[in-house]
């Protein structure tokens, strides 16, 4: 029994609502590859269990310390390397999964998700891939489920309102396609070498003669 455990992704879950932790707990239970090791709905409890614990994956739901969640999961990561963290929310957004993926978390999947999607989440950030939810593309359904600002209103003026650039905007979108930090990071300086190599106006073609230029 020590053995088959051992080769378990061992698995912490931190839930709000005692519904959500008994429908997971049922989930889990015999599961051929995961094992949850402890399960809390208070943030209160939830460092001092993955100390003791030191669970593989942390499946944490973001509304468990209303405004604070993405300041816990930052010193949890910190805390905590070896743990990855894999936010559980009923609204996702673009702002979250960007405060998210700031904060340290390895994913955001949504409460919506089928019990097959939230395995294979697990299974793939243990594996130290990135999981952060596609439904960000829909932005029209995402505001018709709830106000997305609402997620993100914290008092804290770092975390509130946050404005991101181009640059942050394209890292998200490339951990939303599954790519890994390591592979984000390499194609980001192939990029930059590319455009230095390239440096031509991107309104004109190199010219065909001395007086004609082909426009674009």
């Amino acid at each position: 029994m020590t053995n088959r455990l051992h080769h378990k992704v061992r698995v912490l879950v931190a839930e709000n609502y005692d519904l959500i932790r008994i429908g997971l707990r049922a989930l889990f239970k015999d599961h051929t590859s995961l094992h949850l090791v402890a399960e809390t709905g208070d943030i209160v409890n939830l460092f001092a269990l993955v100390a003791e614990h030191r669970p593989d994956v942390a499946l944490i739901d973001w509304q468990l310390s209303e405004c604070a969640a993405a300041e816990h999961i930052c010193k949890l990561t910190r805390l905590h390397p070896q743990t990855k963290v894999l936010v559980f929310s009923d609204c996702i957004s673009e702002p979250i999964n960007l405060i998210a993926f700031h904060s340290g978390a390895s994913g955001i999947i949504s409460k919506h998700h089928s019990s097959q999607v939230l395995l294979s989440a697990i299974h793939a950030i243990h594996a130290g891939k990135t999981w952060f939810n596609r439904d960000t593309a829909e932005p029209e359904q995402q505001q018709a489920r709830s106000d997305p600002q609402a997620e993100i209103r914290c008092n804290d003026s770092i975390w509130a309102h946050p404005k991101f650039s181009n640059c942050e905007r394209r890292i998200a979108f490339l951990a939303s396609q599954g790519l890994s930090a390591k592979e984000i990071s390499s194609g980001w300086i192939s990029r930059k070498k590319l455009f230095v190599t390239n440096n031509y106006p991107q309104s004109i073609e190199k010219p065909v003669s001395k007086n004609k230029l082909n426009y674009v």
